[in-house]
């Protein structure tokens, strides 16, 4: 949690597979007519089942260093984030990734499994390295994710409010040049809900297989002295503090904000959990709109959407903007960032 000096955001790229339409997948079984009605989702990215998420970070990966006029060289922190990663066990995603990205060598890299908010943890600590060490210009954050195979987790159904779509997205900090400025980070975390993506297990090899969250909170609130009433407060309460406290960090009034980019979470989820709770600051539309055509996209989710609200020019320069993430933990997190 900190105000930055001199940290920029030099890029952002997302790279996803086809998208499946919900009207075939309600046709085909696949996901409820219900769910579809309330979610008012529109289509979902699927990935190949062939197809590593890896895969989709690479080319974002390439596509945003080329946006920042940056090499692989110039890296000295490499972050790589997922909620689902399929690697075999005791490997290295992120090792992977460096190999296919180019050469290793003296940098500090890192697979981060910090659930849906791992980017934003990756963005602090960017802005931090390069604060302290001046050796090379710029870090890199990936996300990836590929919510298969069903046996593992039904990405129309693990969570019934929110679809979770297939793909990567990278983005480069620097502390020489970019397209906006990162001025304040802040997180704030809530660790009495984490049994509600937990459920009633703690350890064990394949627990929980295959994912339903539902179920595990379910469970939770069974035999929890916190009610489902109560962790929605909660939950709700934490947007508000977390937007609160990037705001005074940065030493910005809420009436200049321009728009709050949220994740890709459904309609529903949306209107419902969020939009009360920003505090009159406007949503951007242009990424909300996005993620009823591509789901969520797990921890690519902060990086996709502020990617769609510049490329669509909702944001332009001089604007002033909150990016807001959430993880299971429960981690809430927000960065404020100016356009340039």
């Amino acid at each position: 949690m900190a105000r930055w000096e001199n940290i920029y955001i030099a890029a952002t790229a997302v790279d996803l597979p086809p998208v499946v339409t919900v009207p075939d997948a309600v046709a085909d079984g696949r996901y409820p007519a219900k769910l579809a009605d309330r979610t008012m989702q529109r289509s979902v990215a699927v990935a190949p089942p062939d197809v590593s998420p890896g895969a989709y970070a690479v080319r974002a990966a390439r596509s945003a260093l080329a946006g920042s006029g940056y090499d692989f060289d110039d890296v000295g922190l490499f972050v790589h984030t997922s909620v689902l990663d399929p690697s075999p066990r005791m490997s290295n995603p992120a090792s992977w990734l460096e190999r296919e990205l180019g050469q290793g060598g003296f940098r500090d890299l890192a697979q981060v499994m910090h659930g849906c908010d791992g980017v934003m943890s990756g963005m602090r600590w960017a802005a931090a390295h390069l604060t302290a060490d001046h050796e090379r210009p710029a870090a890199l954050l990936t996300a990836a994710e590929s919510w298969q195979p069903t046996e593992v987790i039904d990405r129309w159904t693990a969570d019934p409010d929110i679809p979770l779509g297939d793909g990567g997205a990278a983005l480069v900090v620097s502390r020489e040049r970019g397209i906006a400025r990162l001025l304040a980070t802040a997180t704030y975390t809530q660790p009495a809900l984490e049994g509600a993506h937990r459920g009633p297990r703690v350890f064990g090899h394949g627990v929980g297989l295959p994912v339903k969250l539902s179920e595990r909170s379910r469970a939770f609130y069974a035999t929890s002295d916190i009610t489902r009433d109560d962790a929605w407060k909660m939950r709700s309460a934490g947007i508000t503090v977390v937007i609160d406290r990037v705001l005074a960090y940065g030493g910005v009034e809420r009436e200049r904000i321009a728009r709050i980019v949220l994740p890709f979470n459904g309609r529903h989820v949306l209107e419902e959990d969020y939009f009360p709770y920003l505090g009159g600051i406007a949503p951007a539309r242009s990424s909300e709109d996005r993620g009823r055509e591509v789901g969520h996209l797990g921890g690519a989710d902060p990086i996709a959407a502020l990617h769609v609200a510049l490329e669509s020019g909702e944001l332009s320069s001089g604007d002033l903007a909150v990016v807001y993430s959430e993880g299971v933990g429960i981690v809430q997190s927000a960065a404020l960032v100016e356009i340039v």
